[in-house]
């Protein structure tokens, strides 16, 4: 699934935005070298806010979804200082833990997570030491200003996915051969335009069968159902998810999956992108990102786009 994710294309770049709306927003004055890194645009106001606004917002939040490009350290960077904002705007009384859920761990390693988190909080071992028995030795170090900021803010790592060798009969026989066991309670299938974008995705590669892309489907609706299911586990008042970015676009997907499933908790989602992927052609600041972030067919594509890195 990760290297279908990373193929997507996600921001197309037009029309201008009118000079009152400029004026609106603070954060879109000056410009300067460090313009776009760590900039929010709230996509339901239409506009930039400021940090405060954020954190007033977050104060309010019960579950956190941090869509992502995997393994980009400018975007783990700004997934660290949003998880910051989040906890830090809370308050949260110093035994008072919450729940941080990464995709990439699975939920039947939890007592190896455990050892190896309390490891990392008693000092036995270093943050680098951390991800090598959490992601395996030789992986990126993206992920470690996220893992230690989660650390200091007291919360609780957790593993919310399937392993691979559960999933696998899932792709050789469907999504009936898998041990029944591992689907969760009220499972259900994601939404039509969730199948639409991801045939499309599926369809660039041009080698899967029609019967491969119906199990590779039926692999990634459990999979956020599964994510949602075991980050909700926890009795706490505050959640956040590590997740690929496909996974919580335009609200499908776990997004859906955990709106389904605590119908009466506050779930805020945020799409992080790549400023560095563009030419300074692509993001001036005279201009708002209209789709994908405002799609015709498939809505908005997070509450929030929080940019890292600058453009070329």
């Amino acid at each position: 699934m990760k290297t279908l994710l990373s193929r997507m294309v996600f921001v197309t770049v037009i029309l201008a935005l009118s000079s009152s709306a400029l004026a609106s927003s603070a954060l879109l004055s000056g410009g300067g070298p460090d313009f776009w890194n760590g900039r929010v645009y709230d996509v339901w106001k239409r506009r930039f806010i400021t940090e405060r606004e954020a954190r007033d917002h977050l104060a309010q939040v019960q579950v956190l979804v941090l869509g992502e490009k995997h393994e980009t350290p400018v975007v783990q960077a700004q997934q660290a200082r949003a998880l910051a904002w989040a906890v830090e705007s809370k308050n949260l009384g110093p035994l008072e833990r919450w729940t941080l859920g990464w995709e990439f761990l699975n939920a039947v390693d939890q007592p190896a997570i455990d050892a190896a988190w309390s490891d990392l909080r008693e000092g036995r071992i270093d943050g680098g030491e951390a991800l090598d028995r959490l992601q395996g030795a030789g992986r990126s170090r993206s992920y470690l200003p996220l893992l230690l900021e989660g650390l200091r803010l007291g919360g609780v790592l957790a593993g919310v996915n399937l392993s691979r060798s559960q999933k696998a009969p899932i792709l050789s026989g469907g999504l009936s051969s898998i041990d029944p066991a591992l689907i969760p309670p009220g499972f259900e299938m994601g939404s039509q335009g969730y199948l639409e974008r991801f045939e499309a995705v599926m369809s660039e590669g041009g080698h899967a069968t029609p019967e491969q892309v119906e199990r590779y489907y039926q692999a990634q609706c459990l999979t956020d159902d599964v994510l949602a299911h075991e980050l909700l586990k926890a009795r706490v008042s505050f959640r956040a998810l590590v997740v690929g970015s496909f996974h919580s676009d335009y609200f499908d997907g776990v997004v859906s999956r955990l709106k389904a499933r605590a119908p009466d908790q506050s779930v805020h989602s945020i799409r992080f992108v790549d400023a560095s992927e563009y030419r300074k052609d692509q993001l001036e600041p005279e201009i708002v990102l209209r789709e994908p972030i405002l799609h015709k067919r498939y809505g908005e594509l997070a509450d929030w786009v929080w940019f890292s890195g600058e453009p070329r």
